[in-house]
């Protein structure tokens, strides 16, 4: 996003379920370990750790998110997503986060399409009336964009 965003807050998961983290860094090194025993090489061994901690960046690495008038942007150390508000067909919001989705009807592909937003301590409410708004009609305009569904799943 090039404008200057509304909202922005890193949400690091892993500092909020410390126990769930350090289970997290004991399997990806018993990974690692089991891996390079088990080929006899260090390297495939460095290179299993590395791909278990890439399957689960968005755990162990803060995530920032960024909303503003183009879209929403979540960027991690080795990803970035955006979402412009054109593409948003659904908002899914539970306890934990919000799911914005360019899918108008729930599918199996939703887990690969649209970002999931985490809310920061406190925020939700901020971040809930600020996605309402620019998937509202008002903010749409007098475009042909078909409406968004907002769905509130209890805990």
């Amino acid at each position: 996003m090039s404008e200057t965003p509304l909202l922005v807050w890193t949400v690091h998961l892993a500092r909020r379920r410390p126990r769930r983290a350090a289970a997290v860094v004991t399997v990806i090194l018993v990974g690692a370990f089991a891996a390079a025993l088990g080929f006899q090489s260090i390297p495939l061994g460095f290179l299993a750790a590395l791909l278990l901690v890439a399957s689960v960046s968005d755990f162990l690495l803060p995530i920032t998110y960024k909303l503003g008038n183009e879209g929403i942007s979540a960027r991690g150390l080795w990803h970035r997503r955006h979402l412009s508000w054109e593409q948003v067909r659904r908002v899914v919001q539970d306890d934990l986060g919000v799911k914005l989705s360019p899918l108008s009807r729930p599918s199996r592909l939703e887990a690969y399409r649209g970002i999931y937003v985490w809310f920061s301590l406190g925020d939700a409410d901020q971040v809930m009336a600020t996605i309402a708004y620019y998937t509202s009609a008002e903010a749409a305009g007098a475009g042909d964009r078909p409406p968004v569904q907002l769905i509130t799943r209890a805990p």
